[in-house]
């Protein structure tokens, strides 16, 4: 009688100690992959998240499209025939946008270095903002991504032009997804 009853405490044990590694070996585990740097969160989005947040009042101008998305160019200080790709890229992603492109407008940012000749050779340049000299999170070329409320969202730096249409493809991509999940604008 006395086996059994030991028998039994030792199953017992077991199923203690199973039970236990059962609910803290993950934990453990968890605790490990965090500590060591081997998780890498992943992200859906393909451009850049502007952070920290940037917004028209935090730069102290108007913002020139309220109540509408923008898709920002940023005017290089030269237009070259990657700037006019680019540029034709970026009217065609806001095409591509179907039935969301009446939601978002084409914008044209430039400071006092960019090539105001090529946007004054532009026909439609009725969204030009000229940005104050003072450092911003874009730089020439970049595609910008600006909500209703004037806060600068998601950055896309230049790319080679090999990459080009894939980037724009990410843009639309992106654009998307925001623009199913806003209410505003």
């Amino acid at each position: 009688m006395e086996a059994s009853l030991n028998q039994q405490q030792r199953s017992g044990r077991y199923k203690l100690v199973a039970l236990l590694a059962l609910f803290v070996i993950p934990v453990i585990a968890a605790k490990l992959i965090l500590y060591m740097h081997w998780y890498e969160a992943g992200a859906t989005n393909k451009g850049n998240l502007i952070e920290p947040r940037v917004t028209f009042k935090q730069l102290g101008i108007v913002n020139p499209i309220p109540d509408s998305w923008q898709l920002v160019f940023i005017v290089p200080s030269s237009c070259d025939a990657v700037c006019k790709e680019r540029w034709y890229l970026l009217n065609q992603s806001r095409v591509a946008l179907g039935a969301y492109a009446e939601r978002v407008q084409i914008a044209l940012y430039a400071s006092d270095s960019s090539d105001l000749e090529w946007v004054n050779s532009l026909a439609d340049k009725q969204h030009l903002l000229m940005l104050p000299a003072r450092e911003l999170p874009v730089v020439e070329q970049d595609y910008l991504l600006v909500d209703p409320l004037g806060q600068w969202v998601i950055r896309y730096p230049e790319v080679q032009v090999e990459k080009a249409v894939s980037q724009s493809k990410g843009l639309i991509s992106d654009v998307r997804k925001i623009l199913k999940l806003s209410r505003v604008g």
